[in-house]
C-alpha cells in the first residue's frame, strides 16, 4: 500500500506513481541514474540516507525505479553483502549504496569480506557536502575531509571527485576497475551537493562507453605454460586442486578436460565446487590425497596455504607438521592484488611454477598445452595412465560409498547431526533446477550433495566475517530468481543472527528462498578452540560452551522468521520429522515466499533413546 496515496502497491516491483510521460534528465543525480542503466545495472541494494538523497529521488522518480530498481536493506551489511552475492551469482559488477560515514562504518565488514573473496562491486557513498557552506549541521557529524579513508586499504580503488563530469567518469571507471581481473570492490563518493546541482546548459554527456568495460583477463607467459604442463605431465600422482573458478560454470569443461588428460586426481577448495561430485577422478574429501601427490596444480585458489601447510607457532603441540616435497604450479592474479594493510592470502608460500593469468584464460591456455604434449605420449605410457584412471575410479567409488555410509549412520542419531541435515535437504531439493547460495563449510560431509560442476554454489564470505551470510544468500537468490532456479541456503544460527533483517528484503521483494538453519545453539568454532586451549593448559575442556552457547533462552528463530514475513518452522529435533518439513518449506517457495527451517543440530554423536 502507498501510504501517501493508498493504493495497492506491488511490493516487489515498488512502481512508482504519478511519473511525468517525459522525464528528461534536470539534474546531475538523474545523469548518475542514466548512468547505472546504460552499465546494465539492475539492482541497487541500499539502506536510505539523507546523504544521497537525489541519487536516491532519481532512481525512483526519473529512471522509474527500473534497471536499476532500489532494494531497501535495514542494514549497510546486508546491502553490501547483497551486492556480493549477486555479483558471484551472475559474474556482473553489482552495485550498492551507503549513507555518508556512518552507513560506510556500518559496512565495513561486508567491504572486507568482498575484497578478500575478489568480488567485484561498485559501491557508492552519499557524502559531504564538501562544500561547507552547503553543510547542514548534522552534515558536519557525519562528513570527513577523505571520507574513502575508511575503507581504502581494502578497496581497489576509490574517488572523491568534486565536479559532475568528473563524478560521471569516475563511477565509469570504477565499473571498469571492478570488473577488470583480479576482480574487486571499488568506492566512489557522490557529494550530496553535486548530486542535487541542477545540470547545465546543454545537459552532461554520458562517459564514453570505452571507459566503462572491463578489460580482457590477461593471457599466460606462454614460455612458463609449457613448464607448467610438463611438470603436470611428467608426474606420477598429480592432483588438480579448483579454487574460485568454481563461480564460472566454463570451468568445469575445462578442468574436467585437463584431469582426464593428466590421469590426475581432484579435489575442490573447501570454499568453492567446481567439478562434478560423481566423476570418477574427484577424491574431494579423501584424507590423505594431498600428501599423495607429487606435482599439485591450484588453479585460483583463496589461499595456497591450504595445499602448502605451513606449520604456525601458535598451533598446539600436537598439531604441527612439516609439508612433504612436492612441487607446487599456482595459476592465480593474486599478486597483482597485495594490500599493505591486510595479510588476506599472503602468507608466504613457495611457489615452483607461478602462472600469473586470469583464471579462465590461463586455464585454457594449460588444457591445450597440456593436451599437446599427452597425445605424443608413447603408447607405454597411455596405458599408465589408463591404469592411473582405473585405480583413481576405484578410489572414488570406495571414497563415495564411505561418504554414503557415514551420512545413513548419522541419520540413526539424536539431536539432528549436520551430515544427515545436508543429505536430507539434498534429498529433499535433487530433483529442481536448485542453486545453493550458502552451506555449513566445516561441517559440509563432501560427497553426498551431487554437483554436476561449477556455477551452482556462491562459495563463502572471503574474510570469514560472520553476518556475511543472510546478505549474501538474498542477492544469490535474486540471481537465481530472475533465472528460474530454487535458491538453497544452509546457513548458521551465528550468522543468521548477525543480519536476520535480511529475511525481509526477501520478503518483501518476493524473493524465494529456502533457508535451513544448522541450529546448534552456539558460536561452536570457538568452542573447539577453547577445548584445544584448555586441554593444552590441563584446565577443564568441560567449561568450553560458557560465553559461546546461546541458550537460557533459546532463541525462536522461527517466530523471528515469521516476523519478517517469511514462511517458517521449527525447531526441528526429531531426525524422522526433517524431511516432511522441508517438504511443506518447500511448498511455500513454490508459492513464491522466503521459507525458513529451524533444524537443531549437534558436533556430538549420540545414540538415540
Amino acid at each position: 500500500m502507498n501510504p501517501y496515496t493508498d493504493q495497492h502497491v506491488d511490493t516487489a516491483t515498488e512502481a512508482p506513481a504519478a511519473l511525468a510521460a517525459d522525464r528528461t534528465a534536470a539534474y546531475v543525480s538523474d545523469r548518475i541514474a542514466d548512468l547505472l542503466r546504460r552499465l546494465g545495472c539492475r539492482y541497487v541494494p541500499l539502506n536510505p540516507g539523507s546523504s544521497f538523497r537525489g541519487f536516491h529521488d532519481s532512481l525512483v522518480n526519473h529512471t522509474g525505479n527500473r534497471d536499476p530498481q532500489v532494494l531497501l536493506c535495514v542494514h549497510e551489511e546486508i546491502a553490501v553483502s547483497m551486492a556480493h552475492g549477486y555479483a558471484k551469482a551472475t559474474g556482473e559488477v553489482a552495485v550498492a549504496a551507503v549513507h555518508d560515514m556512518v552507513g560506510l562504518m556500518h559496512a565495513t565488514m561486508a567491504v572486507y569480506n568482498a575484497w578478500c573473496d575478489r568480488a567485484p562491486l561498485l559501491l557508492l557513498g552519499g557524502g559531504g557536502p564538501i562544500k561547507e557552506s552547503a553543510r547542514r549541521p548534522i552534515d558536519w557529524l557525519h562528513s570527513a575531509t577523505t571520507q574513502a579513508q575508511l575503507v581504502r586499504d581494502y578497496v581497489k580503488w576509490d574517488a572523491e571527485p568534486v565536479d559532475p563530469p568528473d563524478l560521471l567518469d569516475a563511477i565509469a571507471r570504477g565499473h571498469h576497475l571492478a570488473g577488470s581481473a583480479p576482480l574487486g570492490p571499488v568506492y566512489v563518493t557522490l557529494d550530496a551537493d553535486l548530486q542535487e546541482r541542477e545540470l547545465p546548459d546543454g545537459g552532461l554527456p554520458l562517459p564514453d562507453d570505452r571507459l566503462c568495460r572491463p578489460a580482457p583477463g590477461p593471457g599466460a607467459d606462454p614460455d612458463q605454460v609449457m613448464v607448467a604442463a610438463r611438470a603436470l605431465v611428467e608426474a606420477q600422482r598429480p592432483l588438480v586442486v579448483g579454487g574460485r573458478v568454481g563461480l564460472d560454470e566454463r570451468s568445469t569443461g575445462l578442468l574436467v578436460e585437463l584431469t582426464e588428460h593428466l590421469a590426475a586426481a581432484y579435489c575442490d577448495d573447501r570454499k568453492a565446487v567446481a567439478f562434478p561430485t560423481g566423476h570418477p577422478q574427484n577424491l574431494t574429501g579423501e584424507r590423505g590425497l594431498l600428501d599423495d601427490s607429487d606435482v599439485v596444480l591450484a588453479v585460483d585458489l583463496h589461499d595456497l596455504r591450504s595445499v602448502h601447510r605451513v606449520p604456525s607457532s601458535r598451533e598446539l603441540a600436537g598439531d604441527r607438521a612439516q609439508p612433504p616435497e612436492r612441487t607446487l604450479v599456482a595459476l592465480t592474479m593474486d599478486s597483482l592484488a597485495p594490500s599493505s594493510w591486510s595479510n588476506a592470502g599472503q602468507g608466504p608460500v613457495p611457489v615452483d611454477v607461478p602462472i600469473l593469468a586470469e583464471a579462465m584464460t590461463g586455464l585454457s591456455q594449460l588444457v591445450a598445452a597440456v593436451g599437446d604434449l599427452v597425445s605424443a605420449e608413447p603408447p607405454a605410457r597411455r596405458r599408465e595412465r589408463e591404469r592411473r584412471r582405473e585405480e583413481l575410479a576405484g578410489r572414488h567409488l570406495r571414497l563415495r560409498a564411505q561418504q554414503e555410509a557415514e551420512a545413513l549412520d548419522a541419520a540413526t542419531h539424536s539431536p539432528i547431526l549436520p551430515a544427515h541435515l545436508v543429505h536430507s535437504v539434498w534429498n529433499a531439493v535433487r530433483d529442481r533446477p536448485w542453486f545453493l547460495t550458502l552451506r555449513n563449510n566445516r561441517s559440509w560431509p563432501e560427497g553426498l550433495w551431487q554437483f554436476p560442476g561449477a556455477g551452482r554454489y556462491l562459495g563463502d564470505s572471503g574474510g570469514g566475517g560472520v553476518g556475511y551470510g543472510p546478505g549474501a544468500m538474498v542477492g544469490g537468490a535474486l540471481a537465481a530468481r530472475d533465472r528460474g532456479q530454487l535458491p538453497v541456503a544452509i546457513i548458521g544460527d551465528g550468522d543468521l543472527l548477525m543480519a536476520p533483517g535480511a529475511l525481509w528484503t526477501a520478503a518483501h521483494y518476493e524473493i524465494p528462498l529456502l533457508v535451513v538453519v544448522n541450529n546448534n545453539q552456539s558460536f561452536y568454532n570457538d568452542e573447539e578452540h577453547q577445548r584445544a586451549i584448555a586441554h593444552h593448559r590441563g584446565r577443564p575442556p568441560e567449561n568450553a560452551w560458557i560465553g559461546m552457547r546461546m541458550a537460557e533462552p533459546i532463541v525462536d528463530l522461527a517466530g523471528m522468521a515469521r516476523s519478517y514475513g517469511a514462511w517458517a518452522t521449527g525447531p526441528v529435533t526429531d531426525p524422522q520429522e526433517l524431511p516432511a518439513a522441508l517438504t511443506d518449506a518447500l511448498h511455500a517457495v513454490d508459492e513464491g515466499r522466503v521459507a525458513l527451517v529451524d533444524v537443531h543440530t549437534t558436533l556430538e554423536r549420540r545414540s538415540r533413546s
